[in-house]
């Protein structure tokens, strides 16, 4: 899963071991900015906690949500084929037998008229990811196979949760783009290589590994996956709870960048434009921690509130100036104001995903500042 400052890595560089301190003596963990779930999906395997995961995007959610609500891993995957079954049964023939035919010329023919062709062929079909990505992030083929396999998604409740966990895995490992989906490659002599490569990629084969790998998990204790602002399900801690914050560094709206995950997880998209075929504004999420007007305000607003509720937590931000007007110093400032800092820790290792090679590359090395936070 390809995500802008994913956890993951920090979970082996500092992180981990700080979850491992604070958990010990908590109640429940709330994640209040979850993205890509990486650190709810740990703490919900490794301790028996409810964890409370939430985002302002579905797509978070939904992935979040593949692991933190079950508490049985599933190693029976039989059902996945009469998933696919079902999709392929409602895919028009027309277009299936077009969209194929275009898949299987991609390796001879100029990317740039196979782009023309997709394009054209998904512009009049009444499929979501067909409608505003076919020919774009992903071939027509691709595109029919995530619709199809988004709107069957199975009745069983765990199923399902795998089910859609995994679609947006897996749009995420194909989707042709630099890295999160702001903007698809361009067929040209530059990028070209790089969208047909994409285009190549086989989503039943993504879908079934992810389906495996996630299945495969599960929490010790039965938590929730919501939909909701940070400051106001902040209201909800309670006493001896452990609040994980990795609030959004950027001064551009995440809802930018994964736009394409979250109709996935919403099964519908409306209007488009753009080079990146963006939802119009009022679609988007948007959150005050990206503006460098309301950031700092904001954040101290959150952590005001858990203070008052007496729980501990865990920060994490870029240790320098961020684009959203906040910078380590400022959180550890602000932190101070509240809260006991027991601990300060530095991880290495942050994506910016989609460097331009020219004035950042899409992977830089940077420091992370993790803040243990104790109730006064």
């Amino acid at each position: 899963m390809k995500y802008m400052g994913s956890k993951r890595s920090m979970l082996t560089n500092g992180l981990g071991d700080a979850l491992s301190q604070s958990v010990a003596e908590c109640n429940r963990v709330f994640d209040l900015f979850t993205g890509s779930g990486a650190v709810a999906w740990h703490v919900a395997q490794k301790y028996d906690r409810e964890v409370i995961a939430s985002d302002l995007q579905s797509y978070a959610v939904a992935l979040a949500a593949g692991v933190i609500e079950r508490t049985e891993s599933i190693a029976d995957h039989r059902w996945v084929d009469t998933w696919f079954d079902s999709a392929r049964a409602m895919q028009p023939d027309s277009f299936f037998q077009e969209a194929t035919v275009l898949q299987e010329k991609l390796e001879i023919d100029q990317i740039s008229a196979s782009a023309i062709d997709a394009q054209e062929l998904c512009a009049d079909v009444n499929l979501p990811v067909c409608f505003a990505y076919g020919g774009y992030y992903f071939s027509p083929l691709q595109a029919l196979w995530l619709d199809t396999l988004r709107i069957t998604l199975p009745n069983n409740a765990n199923q399902r949760r795998i089910g859609l966990a995994s679609l947006i895995i897996a749009a995420s490992q194909s989707a042709a783009a630099p890295g999160h989906t702001a903007q698809p490659f361009k067929p040209n002599e530059t990028a070209g290589r790089f969208l047909r490569e994409a285009w190549m990629r086989d989503i039943q084969f993504l879908v079934k590994r992810a389906v495996i790998s996630v299945s495969e998990k599960c929490a010790r204790k039965a938590g929730r996956a919501v939909v909701a602002d940070a400051n106001e399900l902040a209201k909800q801690v309670g006493e001896g709870d452990l609040v994980f914050l990795d609030p959004p560094y950027s001064g551009v709206h995440y809802s930018r960048f994964y736009h394409v995950l979250e109709t996935i997880a919403v099964g519908k998209v409306g209007e488009i434009s753009g080079i990146g075929r963006y939802p119009s504004p009022s679609d988007r999420p948007r959150s005050d921690y990206s503006l460098r007007t309301k950031s700092k305000l904001v954040f101290e607003g959150l952590l005001k509130v858990i203070s008052e509720k007496g729980a501990s937590g865990i920060v994490t931000f870029p240790a320098g100036e961020a684009s959203n007007g906040m910078s380590g110093q400022d959180v550890t400032e602000i932190s101070e104001r509240h809260f006991s800092i027991l601990e300060r820790k530095v991880s290495s290792r942050f994506s910016t995903l989609g460097g331009d090679k020219i004035h950042r590359d899409a992977r830089q090395v940077t420091e992370e500042l993790i803040l243990i936070l104790s109730p006064r």
